[in-house]
């Protein structure tokens, strides 16, 4: 008996070829990296025409029959590492990808236990009245990364066990950023971009000769491994990074909700002083104690800016955001969550690297 992660990386066309998507690859991979599990690959992604309408019949059987129906599975899918008793964990990309599991025959015969983790799923998709008639029955434990989705998801899945997780970042990959003296990139921006912010910003770093890094394209990731050693390297040469709450650019979406972006942990792990519209202050303090990404809807931007230009003033930030990514926020911690609600062991070689990380804050605060 053990644990098999199923994951999407392996399918071409979906949302796993997405560079946003590449953490929970990432988040994956720690996993199996501390023996804690091993990776089986599903060979289709949920907008794949045979998902879709594997998608449009349950919902009409369900809606006939009841809400506890599954389809027959259609075929064999994975199959390789997989055994009586096995417990089933999926990342799921949103909340329609359900059919991927229904489908999968040995999945639904030897699987003890399904959980199905959805990161990222807003309220506002769960007001679609055809989300009620997704195969949510066979799945024994959901884990949730925005807090907001787990009471309409009690009443969606009655029989499934609904937890927050939320999300988090490689801290061994993305630690160890400079403490002392400059970090030779002035400033960092990841992702969706607020025009007036950018414009402040490339005018500050033209005036002061800094460098600022952004992003200048968008869409799939070639090499998943790859973009995430750069995206590493790239956090722990920054000073700061700039750290909106998610998806600002898209208010209809996420219905007024401050909800926190990968980007936050992974500038948290860098050591970076991270500012912008700041994610949820409640949400912070209620994750780590304090709210961490300084505000520049009540402070000037470029005032930051000019300000931690000054290693002095970016010292006591680098050490606080090491040292709270290395506590707390790792995709180990959120691994021993997710194992604990599930009922299994905690993996010994998982177990250590979280007394590393421990062992790593207890030096920064030292400092």
């Amino acid at each position: 008996m053990g644990i098999v992660v199923l994951s999407q990386r392996g399918t071409s066309g979906g949302l796993a070829d997405q560079l946003a998507f590449s953490a929970w690859h990432e988040a994956e991979d720690v996993l199996v990296g501390c023996d804690g599990a091993s990776l089986a690959l599903l060979n289709r992604h949920g907008k794949s025409p045979r998902i879709r309408a594997r998608r449009i019949a349950g919902r009409a059987v369900r809606r006939l029959a009841g809400r506890t129906i599954l389809l027959p599975a259609a075929q064999r899918g994975v199959s390789a590492g997989v055994d009586d008793g096995d417990h089933l964990l999926f990342a799921g990309h949103g909340p329609w990808d359900v059919p991927l599991l229904e489908r999968l025959r040995v999945l639904r015969r030897r699987a003890k236990t399904i959980s199905l983790w959805l990161p990222e799923v807003w309220p506002t998709q769960l007001a679609d009245p055809r989300i009620r008639y997704e195969g949510y029955a066979m799945i024994d434990h959901l884990f949730l990364g925005v807090p907001e989705t787990l009471e309409p998801f009690r009443t969606i899945a009655p029989t499934t066990e609904v937890h927050y997780v939320p999300p988090a970042t490689d801290v061994v990959a993305f630690g160890g950023g400079a403490i002392d003296g400059r970090r030779s990139l002035a400033v960092l921006g990841i992702g969706r971009r607020h025009p007036e912010q950018h414009n402040q910003i490339l005018d500050w770093a033209a005036k002061n000769n800094e460098l600022y890094l952004y992003d200048t394209v968008s869409g799939k990731a070639h090499d998943w491994k790859a973009h995430r050693r750069a995206l590493a390297d790239w956090y722990r040469h920054a000073n700061i990074a700039i750290c909106n709450y998610g998806k600002h650019d898209q208010p209809n979406l996420i219905g007024g909700l401050r909800v926190l972006p990968g980007r936050f942990f992974e500038g948290m792990a860098a050591g970076a002083v991270m500012i912008g519209m700041p994610p949820s202050v409640e949400e912070q303090r209620r994750l780590l104690g304090v709210d961490i990404v300084e505000s520049t809807e009540t402070t000037d931007l470029v005032t930051l800016l000019d300000k931690y230009r000054d290693p002095a003033a970016a010292r006591p930030i680098r050490i606080r955001n090491m040292a709270l990514a290395c506590r707390g926020h790792d995709w180990s911690h959120r691994w021993r969550v997710i194992l604990n609600h599930i009922g299994l062991p905690i993996p010994d070689a998982l177990d250590r690297r979280i007394d590393s990380l421990a062992e790593e804050a207890d030096r920064l605060e030292s400092l």
